[in-house]
């Protein structure tokens, strides 16, 4: 223990992000300034962040060499991203405690649906006050970004590309690391204020503007009412969701791209082509089987479904129906959505479009080669923000072994879901939406939820968020060092 404290001390990086977690928890106290009458929870969110802050300065101490740092080898990286997480959300959970408005397990709950921008939620939504709500929201919106991305923006990391790498970011958008985190934080707020503004100009309360802009943009999918946008009743704030989710699920080099003007090339990335084709695909499925028995029209069916598959598909969560209506073959669909996810390098989860483009795209190069003369057929090759990356068999091995694992993994939940009496198809649907990050329920997740179900379904919203191995790698890790130093005592 002594060995991994030492550790720990000597890494500035973690020192400064346990100080911005701290202070993460006083920005809800804005909302005093509005909602004066919250003032009676304003020591929840100091205590945890005066905590935070005194056990960052506390830790920080004269840098080391790098070398003498790597206390886990290879897997150095992985298991301080997860350190981090686990932290944050045992920080995160602290407010909704020390506030009475809900108990241990299912506070760790809502702040694992917050941070990792899920959307499951097992509070009641409207009768919170503002500066929980604010809260709600305000983690979802840090939660896309990536505790280690914001660390990066603000106080900048000496040898962090591991790290930023292991949180979920594959792409650089500029050669200095600062300056990709910072674009990125400019494409994230930029897009989030015009979300804001969009959601007023229709009529929506501030508030609830700016608690949705976040929450949408993160493909988080919290809401501030029971039938989440169900509520508002309102066409236009339903597109402006549907382009708020579109850009979240989007990878931000992509969007770097869409911001610059690049449009010839934004259209030839292999995940843009592939999520318009699955989009539409899915929408008029659902659409279509809406209007047998459950829908009076095509026009009220086709935006319904238009809705909910980018709610699914993005990983957002955001609905405006009762799932419990759907029948079975529209259900399978969202499921189906729910797991393929959003893009990779952005907030979404899921097994994201690159992997499912190239596993579309290695199988047609497949056949070609069996059916067509070799010298017709090209090498098997898509098109990310980077250029055209060819699929070369250790690619399809890597993705191959996620997919494999990632439906282990979903298998295994809807199991564990079944044991405590949750109906088969409503575990597959509350699962998949747990794994993917994607906060869509069918009745499942609720206040009186057992803490089994709260327990099986955080692990799942972490695995989907940290991408699987890294916390698969960390654990091997942990348990390694343990087993080693165990044999040499």
């Amino acid at each position: 223990m002594g060995k991994i404290l030492n550790y720990i001390k000597n890494q500035d990086f973690v020192s400064k992000l346990l100080i911005m977690l701290g202070i993460i928890q006083f920005v809800p106290l804005l909302m005093l300034i509005p909602y004066p009458e919250d003032y009676i929870y304003t020591w929840a969110f100091v205590i945890p962040g005066v905590f935070s802050i005194v056990i960052g300065l506390l830790f920080r101490a004269k840098k080391q060499d790098e070398n003498k740092m790597k206390f886990w080898g290879r897997n150095n990286e992985s298991v301080i991203v997860v350190a981090i997480w686990l932290y944050a959300i045992f920080l995160g959970a602290m407010p909704f405690v020390i506030s009475g408005f809900l108990d241990f397990i299912p506070a760790l709950f809502e702040t694992v649906s917050g941070w990792t921008t899920t959307g499951l939620s097992v509070m009641n939504v409207q009768e919170l006050p503002r500066i929980i709500n604010f809260y709600r929201g305000f983690m979802q919106f840090c939660g896309g970004l990536g505790f280690v991305l914001l660390m990066l923006i603000f106080a900048g990391g000496k040898n962090a590309m591991d790290l930023f790498s292991a949180e979920g970011h594959p792409d650089k958008l500029e050669p200095n690391l600062r300056s990709t985190a910072r674009i990125m934080m400019f494409i994230y707020l930029g897009f989030n204020i015009l979300g804001f503004i969009a959601y007023m100009i229709f009529g929506m309360p501030w508030f609830d503007s700016l608690f949705h802009s976040m929450a949408a943009l993160s493909t988080g999918g919290f809401a501030m009412t029971t039938y989440s946008l169900a509520d508002y009743n309102s066409l236009p704030i339903e597109v402006i969701t549907i382009v708020l989710m579109v850009i979240g699920t989007t990878n931000f080099a992509i969007l770097a791209l869409l911001v610059k003007g690049k449009f010839k090339k934004f259209f030839k990335i292999g995940e843009i082509r592939f999520f318009a084709v699955a989009i539409m695909i899915m929408i008029f499925i659902v659409a279509f089987a809406g209007i047998f028995g459950l829908y009076s029209n095509f026009e009220e069916s086709f935006r319904i479904a238009f809705f909910q598959i980018v709610s699914g598909l993005s990983t957002t969560g955001f609905s405006t129906i009762d799932f419990n209506t759907w029948k079975p073959d529209m259900l399978l669909i969202v499921i189906i959505s729910m797991l393929i996810g959003g893009g990779a390098g952005s907030t979404a989860g899921g097994i994201k479009y690159t992997r499912v483009y190239a596993m579309y795209k290695s199988f047609i190069f497949g056949l070609k080669k069996k059916f067509m003369p070799e010298r017709a057929v090209n090498e098997a090759a898509i098109y990310k923000p980077e250029g055209k990356v060819y699929l070369s068999s250790k690619y399809m091995d890597d993705i191959g072994r996620f997919i494999f694992v990632y439906m282990v993994l979903y298998f295994l939940g809807t199991f564990l879901l079944t044991l405590a009496g949750v109906p088969l198809d409503k575990a597959m649907f509350e699962f998949a939406s747990a794994l993917g990050t994607v906060g869509l329920s069918i009745g499942v997740t609720t206040p009186d939820t057992s803490n089994y179900i709260l327990i099986i379904e955080m692990i799942g919203m972490l695995l989907g968020r940290l991408e699987i191995f890294i916390i698969l790698v960390s654990i091997l890790a942990v348990f390694n060092k343990i087993f080693r130093r165990g044999r040499s005592v």
